[in-house]
């Protein structure tokens, strides 16, 4: 048991205090020498024992958090002298390699960022790349014979605030690498409000203004932008920027391009404006498609221009005004493409001319037909409806909003359909039939296996037409036929078999072999079924029907056994069927119960007559 004296118990607390200050002493000195041991270690020291200093380590990792609070998606490295400085940004300073403070420095909310062991300077509102001038001019005199560096580790958020033709305006968050679309692009999401609650008018996508705190003002021409990628149409945000969409009528305020364009149709006119500017705008001119651009004026003057001039100098200094129309012609021959697949040589697309490219030229072109093919079975497919495509509307501004709700009811060739049918008596299953007919009907009625026929017998293995001399004084075969843009050739392989469906047991393909008759091909597909009725023969071609026996079967026919009974090919139909045949059915009672009581009124006429006679 240790025992202390009065001096030892007065004497611990000086020495406490004393080891304590000597602590602090040698810790002053210590720190450099631990973070070079550290900053060696961590840069490539071997293990050996080295000590890590804790702080060093939690300068690290902020330097890393605050990295990755940046990570916001970018176009590139930052332009310093765009990208303008506000309360928020977050730097990092470092001197010979090593981050000076333990957390990023912020840009206070008055616009002033402080500086370690240098100073403070303002900066709000000055580009990247003044700031880093002010401020490397304080850190230098603050770390001599040092490399200090500067950098922007954090971009910082802001609100601005949208107005006018939007379906919601308010404010919204931004960061200084924001464009004016991508905030746009959040006060248009709401689709199912409009923009205007006029009808009449729309949203002016060309003439944003963006109105900044300084009272300056900026322009954003987001179709430019949307049609070439000009992101001068669309420029950077800054703090507390209002965004007004201004409203226009297109029928008073809109400038026209059609013709040989990919976008036309009407775009709100810009002060400003010029044929080549709105050329650029509908998406350009193609140099093959177009030769000539007229440019009418609202008062009736006319101006015309080559496509090259229209595009150019000329064009761009040629302006324009409101109601002015740019037409960029399209030449007189109307030029296409039609595909070709199946048993060719060289299958594809191949241009044409309308009024000039036949059938034999486009088999011509393709390398001829393979020994395989089966041209009997050809066949050419041209739309007699119209695309539902195509009622996609020309306004660009329009189209970005998606297909109307009366689009989405009913589509193009629906209402085609629907038009012809308004006047109609037939009932429902015939309107169905035609429907159906119509959208599947979608061929030319061609033979090409007649077309080449005629061909050979006129002596011309090539390209051949239709009766009159062609290119190259080449006499055309009889019974051709002209392509039009969009057709669709197949020409399909010889199957060498006989297809054999309907009411038969085995439906499907059987073996082709000369000289025999339907029902030996029925036989061979097991035979008729209960419900058969009529046989019919398809030409694989044409798709005409005739009986069975009309005609020498050949490879590539089909075989239709048809069904005895009324029967749907789907339960709702056999339904609305059973429906019709029981109104009939009904109609019939009530004319022949109309019938049997008329008749019996007339009787008891007839026999009061005869009975008031014989009194």
């Amino acid at each position: 048991m240790f025992r202390f004296n009065s001096f030892d118990r007065g004497a611990r607390p000086a020495a406490r205090r004393l080891a304590a200050l000597a602590v602090l002493v040698l810790a002053g000195f210590i720190p450099h020498a631990t973070q070079a041991q550290v900053a060696g270690g961590l840069l490539g020291g071997a293990g050996g024992g080295d000590a890590v200093n804790p702080l060093t380590l939690l300068r690290q990792r902020l330097a890393q958090s605050g990295l990755s609070a940046s990570g916001v998606p970018m176009e590139g490295v930052v332009d310093a002298d765009v990208y303008v400085v506000g309360p928020g940004d977050a730097f990092s300073v470092t001197a010979g390699g090593q981050t000076v403070t333990l957390s990023p420095a912020i840009v206070s909310n008055d616009g002033i960022l402080t500086l370690p062991d240098a100073g403070s300077v303002t900066v709000g509102g000055l580009t990247l790349a003044r700031v880093r001038e002010e401020a490397m001019t304080l850190l230098r005199a603050a770390y001599q014979n040092v490399p200090v560096t500067l950098s922007l580790v954090q971009s910082r958020q802001f609100y601005v605030h949208v107005s006018g033709a939007v379906p919601r305006p308010g404010r919204y968050l931004a960061l200084p690498v924001a464009r004016v679309s991508s905030v746009l692009e959040q006060a248009f999401a709401d689709t199912l409000s409009a923009p205007v609650t006029n009808p009449d008018y729309r949203p002016s996508l060309r003439n944003v203004r963006v109105l900044h705190t300084d009272g300056t003002e900026s322009r954003a021409d987001l179709l430019q932008y949307f049609t070439s990628g000009d992101r001068s149409a669309n420029p950077y945000l800054r703090d507390g920027d209002v965004l007004f969409v201004p409203a226009y009528e297109p029928a008073r305020s809109s400038v026209y391009v059609g013709g040989a364009v990919p976008f036309p149709g009407s775009y709100d006119y810009r002060t400003g404006d010029t044929v080549a500017e709105l050329i650029a705008l509908s998406g350009g001119i193609d140099p093959g498609s177009a030769r000539t651009v007229r440019v009418v004026r609202k008062s009736g003057a006319v101006t015309e221009m080559s496509a090259r001039d229209a595009t150019g100098e000329a064009g761009r200094q040629t302006p324009l005004q409101v109601r002015d129309r740019v037409d960029v012609v399209i030449p007189d021959e109307l030029l296409g493409q039609v595909e070709i697949s199946g048993s060719v040589r060289y299958p594809g697309s191949y241009p044409v001319i309308e009024g000039e490219t036949t059938l034999l030229d486009l088999v011509d072109a393709a390398g001829g037909l393979r020994p395989e093919a089966l041209p009997r079975g050809a066949y050419l497919e041209r739309r007699s409806l119209p695309d539902p495509r195509d009622q996609l509307s020309t306004d660009r501004f329009a189209a970005a909003q998606g297909p109307s709700p009366a689009e989405l009811v009913m589509l193009a060739d629906t209402t085609a359909i629907m038009q012809r049918l308004r006047l109609s008596g037939m009932d429902f299953m015939s309107r169905a039939y035609f429907a159906q007919e119509w959208r599947l009907q979608n061929r030319v009625s061609v033979d090409l296996e007649a077309v080449l026929a005629g061909a050979g017998a006129s002596g011309d293995t090539g390209a051949g037409a239709s009766g009159d001399a062609g290119a190259g004084g080449r006499t055309r075969a009889p019974g051709n036929v002209y392509v039009k843009h969009g057709d669709r050739l197949i020409i399909p392989r010889n199957p060498d078999a006989v297809y054999v469906f309907g009411q038969v047991e085995r439906p499907g393909y059987v073996s082709y072999a000369p000289g025999l008759s339907a029902g030996d091909y029925i036989a061979r597909a097991g035979g008729a079924g209960e419900n058969s009725k009529d046989i019919f023969v398809v030409h694989p071609g044409t798709g005409q029907f005739s009986a069975a026996g009309a005609r020498p079967l050949e490879s590539g026919d089909m075989i239709f056994v048809d069904r005895k009974v009324d029967m749907a090919d789907s339960p709702e139909l056999q339904r609305v069927l059973m429906e019709q045949e029981r109104i009939k059915t009904t109609t019939r009672l009530q004319t022949w119960q109309t019938v049997a009581s008329a008749t019996g009124t007339l009787a008891s006429v007839l026999a009061l007559i005869i009975s008031i006679r014989r009194q």
